[in-house]
């Protein structure tokens, strides 16, 4: 779809300046092609090419580089008869080696390529399981055959994918030294509902653009991207491609040289396998976390941050809360609320880095939450509150456990801390003795005027409680207190530019507003959008202030400085320290930043140490209820 306002120079500008750190990255992923395969690896092991060192030392102490060259098939049978004769593992090694090298010769044959490919896999997997016996973890044989597996595996998975056959069981494959390997149905330790209805990428065949942190481990298998059937599913997932990372392994049984042998292809998920047995081994995993979380971001959204914003009724249809991954009830939710002109994408640096964290990735399950930031502070609040709530009705109707749902940590940055705030504050009776003129008219009579829909949400506003389910809140670069850029040319430009929901806009024509407008010192002109709540004298933010939050529900402040780190006061060019402090937080760090500090690395540091703490201290009341 063509970007809107691309020729409005105005426009432009203000997209450039009006709270500018609140703006996403593009994070997203460049598709590489099959000549680039080889280059995925783990760091450790890129740059390798060509054979080993001991590869070719075999061939040349046997004469077999002209077999090599010239008659490959052949050259397999004589390093076989060889193992035979003299089990080394050397010359396991080179068999392994020189199958994958001959594959990749062959490419542009894959009835060719496919069967060298396989031949690899089941020396190297051959060589793992039974004839590694080196003691040090750093053996350059043992790194090299797991080097070997993983790349003959990728092409043999690409091969495979083009014969539509990854998903199916009951077919038998040639190896080029004439093995018959069958083929079992595969196995999917994935989450619950995912397995062979999901697509699965090659993570190989991507790069991530625009991700500061490479979530990457080494280990054995074939990182992938497996995109999930959205068929069913709920509301509450990430853009149009929820996906999720996961490692192929194919595991052989007891492999003897000239005899059938059977093979299966398990697909692993990357966040809670750590390992898998082969033989008698436990090899770690390879994981690729970063890939599959830039592949959802590869797609634009339907619109800009600039017309998100003052377009809150067009735009519907992006708000509501998602989940980074797929949903797991055994993980504590984070939700990431995102501030103003901005969306769910400008929280992917911190994603990407927190999920490195083993505890973290385990523990713990990441959502976001998108609004319009157009709309009213007070109006998107409800709304968010009433997402989580939905949430986790929709958790408690599937009959899942909500034990670790209920010790949830909210994230805001900027707006989203206010949303944030909100959800853990008590409201008392200021709105309703405002409506009712100090209770002079009874409630209902005053809301009879409006339609009964109407009259259930404005109930909701009137009076809410703390969400009992959030047990943390983390404040970044929150305007609590305000920012005067709201009342600059620049913020009322921008506030003159949203066009408020028609329902919205239909009840402020009711005389139930004009008298709450009128009890506020409001003109009835007055607009009352996002940018308008976040003037340090409007009354939205006033209200705000005045509210107490859950005493039982510690707060943490990340603040940015401009000048200088761990230095309370300046500002970090939107919000002033003095708006982000709060006495009641548990704890402060001032980072050296501008407004987007939740892209700062020692913020987002800072986060994995809070979340960290947050298990420590959910681990007694745990043990305490069993």
């Amino acid at each position: 779809m063509k970007r809107l306002f691309a020729s409005g120079p105005l426009c432009c500008v203000l997209a450039l300046l009006l709270f500018s750190g609140c703006v996403s990255d593009e994070v997203g992923v460049e598709k590489v092609g099959p000549d680039r395969r080889a280059e995925y690896s783990s760091t450790m092991m890129r740059g390798y090419d060509g054979l080993m060192p001991g590869s070719v030392n075999v061939l040349g102490n046997f004469l077999l580089n002209d077999l090599y060259r010239d008659e490959p098939a052949r050259l397999l049978e004589k390093l076989e008869k060889l193992y035979s004769s003299e089990p080394k593992g050397v010359y396991i090694e080179t068999l392994a080696d020189c199958a994958l090298n001959l594959g990749l010769r062959f490419k542009s044959d894959p009835d060719v390529a496919i069967r060298y490919y396989l031949s690899a896999v089941l020396y190297a997997s051959l060589y793992i399981a039974r004839v590694d016996s080196a003691e040090s973890v750093y053996d350059p044989a043992r790194l090299g055959m797991i080097r070997v597996y993983n790349l003959a595996l990728t092409e043999l998975f690409a091969c495979l994918s083009e014969r539509k056959l990854e998903h199916n069981g009951g077919f038998e494959l040639t190896a080029a030294a004439g093995q018959t390997v069958f083929f079992d149905p595969p196995e999917y330790r994935l989450a619950e509902n995912v397995g062979r209805q999901s697509s699965f990428l090659l993570c190989a065949d991507y790069r991530p653009v625009n991700l500061t942190h490479e979530s990457h481990r080494f280990g054995i298998g074939v990182p992938l991207i497996a995109v999930l059937d959205r068929k069913g599913s709920e509301r509450a997932e990430f853009a149009d491609n929820i996906v999720l990372p996961a490692t192929l392994v194919l595991a052989f049984d007891r492999y003897v040289p000239g005899q059938r042998c059977r093979a299966r292809l398990i697909f692993a998920d990357s966040r809670n396998s750590d390992d898998i047995v082969l033989g008698d081994r436990r090899i770690p995993l390879e994981q690729d976390l970063s890939t599959p979380l830039a592949y959802m971001a590869k797609d634009p959204l339907p619109f800009n941050f600039f017309f998100y914003m003052i377009r809150p009724e067009e735009t519907r249809r992006m708000q509501g809360l998602y989940r980074f991954e797929a949903f797991d009830p055994g993980r504590i939710p984070v939700v990431l609320v995102h501030g103003l002109m901005s969306d769910t994408r400008t929280w992917l640096q911190m994603v990407n880095t927190l999920r490195s964290d083993p505890e973290i990735l385990k523990r713990y399950q990441l959502y976001g939450f998108s609004y319009s930031s157009g709309n009213p502070v007070i109006l998107s609040a409800e709304f968010f509150r009433t997402s989580l709530r939905q949430e986790r009705e929709r958790i408690v109707k599937a009959g899942l456990s909500t034990g670790n749902f209920d010790k949830m940590v909210l994230v805001g940055h900027s707006m989203g801390g206010l949303l944030s705030r909100l959800a853990v504050s008590r409201s008392g009776d200021v709105f309703e003795k405002i409506i009712t003129e100090n209770g002079k008219y009874p409630l209902e009579d005053v809301l009879k005027e409006l339609p009964e829909e109407d009259r259930k949400a404005l109930r909701r506003f009137i009076r809410f409680e703390p969400l009992p389910f959030v047990k943390r809140v983390v404040f970044i670069a929150v305007p609590h207190r305000g920012s005067v850029m709201a009342r600059s040319w620049i913020g009322r430009f921008g506030a003159s530019l949203v066009r408020l929901p028609r329902r919205l806009i239909s009840f402020r024509q009711t005389k139930l507003f004009r008298r709450f407008q009128r009890a506020i010192g409001r003109s009835e002109e007055y607009s009352g959008t996002g940018i308008d709540s976040l003037d340090p004298d409007n009354e939205a933010i006033l209200f705000i202030n005045s509210l107490k939050m859950a005493e039982n529900v510690p707060v943490h402040s990340i603040i940015g400085n401009l000048r200088e780190a761990g230095c309370p006061g300046g500002s970090d060019g939107i919000v002033p320290y003095a708006s982000s402090h709060l006495d009641q937080a548990q704890s402060e760090l001032v980072v050296k930043s501008g407004h987007s500090a939740q892209k700062n690395p020692l913020a987002i540091q800072e986060l994995r140490r809070i979340l960290l703490l947050h298990l420590k201290e959910c681990a007694p009341a745990a043990k305490a209820k069993k």
